[in-house]
């Protein structure tokens, strides 16, 4: 089996979103090798593919990246951003790339894949991924993009979602809310400013409200969030496991949402200024409530809650 360097993308909700491709690539022949981002490794684990991170400094990435490499007779890559800084990166570890041809890179890459224009995330990183392999004389083991995403959780993730929920005495059922979403779209804020008006009827239902924030966010849950019950944070594999347990997760277009979907979690995902065609959780179980240009009021977003407890009871 052929071993490929895969350069994942970013951000938590793109590499999620990445899970088919990879899958594909995977099914196709080929081990894989990921590089990305330290916080996105652990999302990775249960596959135990291999994952090497990429902590920001130019020079000694390339210098980690290109001993890898050097294990490997002509190396191979797949990148999955769309940034000449992710090109840059493989070429100078001597691993001849493929990717999109956006950013101004193609002098770069071996080959480089048209941009195939508008469509949901999830189906271009597949597309990348399937028109690699046919540019590599690789036949793809199947065309068609699943109509789910399937996060594996390794062990030690599932023990420690146990472990804490034994710990910290959490109920069996319970909402993980999201009410953080971190950056701006366009210039706009990412997240519903109502989370709060959602604590006291969830309880009404016995469902305890609950937030594991990012360590970063914890006083902006507090503010966001100050009824419903915030605990200390975990880590993203732990996180990923306790989502999968939830009876709903109820979170903006984030990072959260995606998690929630790769583990086939019942979820809301609220929305106000993001593409839902482009970057919406990749889920036949998931409501969204909103639009671009439109936050929901409370009333859509509890009508959103029953119906998806409702279809996961």
């Amino acid at each position: 089996m052929s071993k490929l360097f895969v350069r994942l993308p970013n951000h938590i909700g793109d590499a999620v979103m990445s899970m088919p491709a990879l899958d594909l690539l995977e099914a196709s022949g080929f081990e894989l090798c990921l590089v990305g981002k330290p916080f996105v490794g652990e999302l990775f684990e249960g596959t135990r593919r291999r994952f090497d991170p990429i902590e920001g400094n130019l020079l000694d990435d390339i210098k980690r990246i290109r001993a890898l490499a050097a294990t490997v007779k002509k190396p191979r890559g797949l990148l999955l951003p769309n940034s000449i800084g992710s090109a840059i990166l493989f070429r100078a570890a001597g691993i001849k790339c493929t990717g999109y041809a956006t950013d101004g890179r193609s002098l770069l890459l071996e080959h480089a894949i048209p941009n195939p224009g508008r469509m949901h995330e999830v189906e271009r990183f597949f597309h990348v991924a399937y028109e690699a392999l046919k540019a590599w004389g690789i036949k793809p083991a199947y065309d068609k993009v699943p109509k789910r995403l399937n996060m594996k959780l390794a062990q030690r993730n599932e023990a420690g979602a146990r472990n804490l929920i034994s710990k910290i005495h959490l109920p069996e059922k319970y909402a993980i809310l999201a009410p953080i979403a971190k950056g701006r779209h366009e210039g706009k804020e990412k997240y519903w400013k109502h989370f709060n008006e959602l604590v006291k009827p969830l309880k009404d239902k016995g469902i305890t409200p609950v937030v594991f924030p990012a360590k970063d966010e914890i006083e902006a849950a507090k503010l966001a969030c100050p009824n419903a019950t915030i605990y200390e944070p975990t880590s993203l594999g732990n996180f990923a496991a306790l989502c999968s347990k939830a009876a709903i997760v109820i979170a903006n277009d984030s990072g959260v949402s995606h998690i929630a979907s790769a583990v086939h979690a019942p979820q809301v995902t609220i929305v106000g200024v993001t593409d839902t065609d482009r970057t919406s959780p990749w889920s036949d179980i998931n409501v969204i409530v909103g639009e671009k240009g439109r936050w929901p009021d409370v009333p859509e977003v509890l009508e959103a809650v029953e119906k998806v407890l409702k279809k996961s009871r």
